[in-house]
């Protein structure tokens, strides 16, 4: 038995869906316990590519319970979609391998409207999540237990004239004609994923019990914490391994806490990014590493690997394994750098010999360049933490075991 922790070690986007569909593959139970539809994670399983935005990474592995957690702030019309789409696309989901917890938070058109009223200056998605954690955070949510018990309603008037009060007030905005019939839909499709309900800590607390493999799958990264990350440009909810507790509602002793790692470094909207590339090294970053958004499509941030942050990642998260990703998108690089200290928050750089062999798919640790071997081998003795699992390209299959 083995409780595991997934966690993104940057700013998100490191890969966490590829290590958590490998490790969903034996796992009984898969949490996924904060965020919204603002995440996306992409796996690619026998040839075909799943962009997951809600449901848990280990959907696709087709022997897990998947479970929203409670922490989760939930669009119930784009949850029906992306239902849809992995049916139809051959994946089961139904109540016995897919549960949403019942004090989950809904996300409304009213949310989406407020977000992008708002928030357009920090880079969000726009996708409701920072007004639904607000609504959560003020008492005025609407959880899906509600809808189950039809008690709804009531908080429905408030919800719109609070809404309305709000951007008159603030922005001189008219309330849209249309929202009314896109709240109706939007309760409509909550209603419908009626059958998928349940209290979901019992089920978690039970498998641990009893000797299940169970797995917590984090959204977004480490440094978009609404707590410990760059603050104001974080997402809105506890990324981090507090918000594992807090969105199961059990506590757990994680056996295995997994930090995965960008072999560089990423982000997507505003905000601090000491490392960023401005030059050819950051657009051939971006090429080759395919560096666009899962969920908005927007291009990311690319620069280099930043030791200190991911130091803080550990010190947060604790995380006792480390996962690499994308480190075959350096390969064809004369000179890598690495942020190892900072001056003056200016970064102080350490100069690697870059390699020229392509590596993806490589599977065999021994086929690696000794100079991509050297690279590794210093972000493992500067972290202090066993990088376990080193990833060499998209497919599940493109993955080397170390220290097992």
């Amino acid at each position: 038995m083995s409780v595991t922790i997934v966690i993104g070690a940057q700013w998100g986007d490191e890969g966490k869906g590829k290590i958590v569909d490998i490790l969903a593959e034996k796992a009984d139970v898969v949490i996924r316990y904060q965020g919204g539809a603002n995440a996306g994670h992409t796996v690619i399983h026998d040839h075909e590519t799943y962009i997951l935005h809600a449901i848990p990474s280990g959907i696709i592995s087709g022997n897990a319970v998947n479970i929203i957690g409670g922490g989760c702030v939930v669009d119930p019309l784009l949850l029906k979609e992306e239902i849809k789409i992995l049916q139809e696309k051959g994946i089961t989901v139904d109540s016995a391998h897919f549960k949403i917890a019942d004090n989950a938070h809904l996300v409304t058109p009213i949310h989406k409207w407020l977000d992008k009223l708002q928030n357009a200056h920090l880079g969000t998605t726009q996708r409701g999540i920072g007004p639904a954690y607000e609504d959560k955070v003020r008492r005025t949510g609407i959880r899906f237990d509600m809808i189950a018990n039809d008690s709804y309603k009531r908080m429905v008037d408030s919800h719109v004239n609070e809404a309305k009060k709000r951007v008159i007030s603030l922005y001189g905005q008219n309330y849209p004609s249309e929202m009314d019939e896109e709240l109706c839909r939007c309760f409509d499709a909550a209603k419908e994923l009626l059958p998928y309900i349940a209290e979901s800590a019992p089920i978690l607390e039970e498998a641990v019990n009893s000797g299940k493999e169970v797995l917590f799958e984090g959204a977004q990264g480490t440094m978009l914490d609404i707590d410990h990350g760059t603050y104001p440009y974080v997402t809105s909810s506890n990324t981090t391994i507090g918000g594992a507790y807090t969105g199961s509602g059990v506590f757990v002793n994680f056996d295995r806490r997994i930090g995965v790692v960008k072999s560089y470094t990423t982000r997507v909207g505003e905000g601090p990014f000491p490392t960023e590339l401005l030059d050819k090294n950051g657009e051939k970053l971006r090429d080759k590493g395919r560096e666009f958004g899962s969920t908005t499509g927007r291009p990311r941030r690319c620069g280099w690997l930043d030791i200190p942050l991911l130091k803080k990642a550990i010190r947060i998260n604790g995380f006792n394994a480390l996962a690499l990703t994308k480190i075959s998108c350096l390969s064809g690089f004369d000179t890598l750098k690495v942020a190892v200290n900072y001056n003056n928050n200016v970064p102080v750089y350490k100069e690697f010999k870059g390699w020229h062999e392509p590596i993806e798919g490589i599977t065999d640790w021994k086929l690696i360049p000794e100079a991509c071997k050297t690279y590794i081998h210093f972000i493992e003795k500067e972290l202090n933490i066993p990088i376990n699992m080193i990833s060499t390209g998209p497919h599940r299959a493109n993955i080397i075991f170390r220290n097992s």
